[in-house]
């Protein structure tokens, strides 16, 4: 069975995918500070906007407007985008509910008909995962034992909250991309993500003297053959790039 491909937006990571991305594949892209997620994913939705596949870039920590900005230095007019309606970058404040969470997203990509979603950044919303009332209510009575009566297990709920986000994602017919915070040996705060995605690729970078050796690697990609190791990748006037 052929696989229908989206492409990334970063030069040399097609070719590492057999193409791109599985088309509505939901992917993490895991990193620690500065490593570059959040160029990575907005060359994912300028990519798309340009070759007429509309994204959302939904975020919970920055304000559009200073993402817009980062976007600029690599040449992505991001307010252009915007007023063709290709492209709807959105700030979510205020969390209460996973459900809420949910509409806003929902009414963003009908409002364009996107093709493409970014999550910036999924430990956002992990970090409330426990607060969510709908989230603790749909926990299998057999895990809500004694010693879990006031406060069910973390990483039960972060489960649910996952496949429940992943599953909405995929019937909206997105390819979405989920930025994380790798935290030690694990790709996102809670290390459940990784395993609950359809695809992982992991940026780094290494101090070495007064420079700094960044890297990419895939880690799985399903319905996918990698063209694996590590692959150093570099910052230029449009972004991020394969170098080798």
């Amino acid at each position: 069975m052929v696989v229908e491909r989206v492409k990334s937006g970063v030069p040399g990571l097609d070719k590492m995918l057999e193409g791109g991305y599985p088309k509505n594949a939901v992917v993490l892209v895991s990193g620690g500070p500065g490593t570059g997620k959040t160029t990575f994913a907005l060359q994912y939705i300028y990519y798309g906007a340009k070759h007429n596949e509309p994204g959302v870039y939904v975020t919970f920590e920055q304000e559009a407007d200073e993402l817009k900005h980062i976007a600029t230095r690599f040449g992505m007019d991001f307010d252009k985008l915007e007023r063709e309606g290709k492209v709807n970058v959105i700030r979510v404040k205020n969390i209460v509910d996973i459900g809420d969470v949910i509409k806003e997203i929902k009414r963003a990509v009908k409002k364009i008909k996107a093709k493409r979603l970014v999550i910036d950044s999924i430990s956002s919303i992990e970090i409330f995962a426990t607060t969510f009332r709908s989230m603790i209510r749909e926990i299998p009575a057999e895990i809500l034992e004694a010693k879990y009566t006031i406060t069910p297990p973390t990483d039960a709920i972060i489960r649910r909250l996952m496949y429940r986000i992943i599953d909405f994602f995929k019937g909206l017919g997105v390819t979405t991309l989920l930025i994380a915070e790798a935290r030690d040996s694990t790709h996102s705060r809670y290390g459940v993500a990784e395993f609950v995605t359809d695809g992982l690729i992991r940026l780094d970078y290494e101090v070495l003297g007064k420079e700094l050796a960044r890297s990419l690697l895939v880690v799985k990609m399903r319905q996918t053959k990698i063209d694996g190791g590590q692959h150093a990748i570099d910052f230029t006037k449009n972004g991020i790039e394969i170098i080798d």
